[in-house]
């Protein structure tokens, strides 16, 4: 393989992937009850435009006087960035803020290390 055409493969393939069909909201993990222990608050407004989660942790979004939880999928890299309003109950956000979703790097290093 031509090693020169390796970084325009690539950007070509990510570009395809944020173009394929929709993943389903499972790829995305689930929510979480009210009462859930969280590992992470983010607290929202209307400058907010992205957010970065970690994979395997539960996160309360907190917009104005309205909270949600949502357990994000472990291993979930490969999600493709997607808009938090498809996980947000209907009516809590009224714009887009892009969600990117990071591999829990202690995942990877437990796999690493499995016996």
């Amino acid at each position: 393989m031509n090693t020169k055409l390796l970084p325009s493969l690539l950007t070509a393939t990510t570009l395809a992937a944020a173009g394929a069909a929709e993943q389903p909201a499972s790829f995305r993990g689930n929510a979480a009850p009210a009462q859930a222990a969280v590992d992470q608050v983010i607290v929202l407004t209307d400058a907010t435009r992205y957010v970065n989660v970690t994979g395997g942790q539960t996160v309360r979004f907190v917009v104005g006087d309205r909270s949600f939880n949502w357990c994000f999928q472990d291993g979930s890299a490969h999600v493709v960035p997607f808009d938090l309003q498809k996980i947000a109950p209907q009516g809590v956000l009224a714009h887009q803020v892009t969600t990117y979703v990071a591999d829990d790097v202690r995942d990877g290093w437990r796999q690493l290390h499995r016996g």
